[in-house]
Parts: C-alpha cells; sequence; structure tokens
C-alpha cells in the first residue's frame, strides 16, 4: 500500500504513524474495529522506530525527523509513568494533551516522509486461530 514511500523500514515507519496521525474520533474507531488496545500504537512506533533509525538513519528526511520522533518516544514514556488520569483509556485519545502531542508529531514526520500530514489508515491483516482437533 505504501510501496511509493521508500524501503521496507520506512513503510513500516509511516505505517505506525499514520494512526499516530489521525484524529482522536478516527484513532478509536481504528482501535475498536480490531479490537486494539490504545497501547498497541505506542508498540507500533517502538517496533518500528529502531528499524527505521537503523536502516535509514543517514538519509536527508530521517534525519530531519529524529527529534521529532524522540519527542514521541518522550511522550510516551511520560504516559507510561505515573499520572492521575489512564492515558491509554480510549477516551484519553481525545482528552490527553500528551495525544494532542504526539498527533501532531506524527503529523509533521508524515509530511516530511510523505508530503501528506494524514493518510487512510493501515489495514491490519487478522490470522484467525486455527480450531483445535479434538
Amino acid at each position: 500500500m505504501y510501496d511509493d514511500h521508500g524501503c521496507r523500514a520506512r513503510r513500516l515507519l509511516i505505517a505506525a504513524l499514520i494512526p499516530l496521525a489521525a484524529d482522536a474520533a478516527a484513532q478509536q474507531r481504528w482501535l475498536r474495529s480490531f479490537p486494539m488496545a490504545t497501547d498497541d500504537l505506542l508498540y507500533d512506533f517502538d517496533n518500528a522506530l529502531p528499524v527505521f533509525v537503523h536502516e535509514e538513519g543517514d538519509e536527508i528526511d530521517a534525519v530531519a525527523v529524529m527529534g521529532e520522533l524522540r519527542m514521541i518516544g518522550d511522550h510516551f514514556q511520560e504516559m507510561c509513568g505515573e499520572r492521575p488520569a489512564d492515558p491509554w483509556a480510549y477516551e484519553a485519545l481525545a482528552t490527553d494533551p500528551a495525544w494532542a502531542a504526539v498527533r501532531d508529531l506524527a503529523r509533521e514526520i508524515l509530511f516530511v516522509l510523505t508530503g501528506d500530514r494524514v493518510l487512510p489508515m493501515p489495514g491490519i491483516d487478522v490470522i484467525p486461530a486455527r480450531p483445535r482437533r479434538a
């Protein structure tokens, strides 16, 4: 789907950034449709980032977005700490300022990497569990 956006590492990062850049209502719908938890957005980002840094670290676009990528990581780290409200509740996507900051950063990174701030949400291939034989 994102073949025109470069190598595998770049496509992996873009696929992780798209849901982070979406507005809160779109994030909630997308997560609930699979169903997935909000922290899955963090895990996708955490899995894509080191691959991107390793494979694309010297590219001009990668260097241009490293600061924003680190800032997203800092927001997620702060969200994992002690807080009065649960930042991982679906409702927090619309109310927590850290999620708003992550959205803004993800949109800026997407713009540098793709020329768009918001892209269609990626599909997720779900492999159904095999029924057990009795």
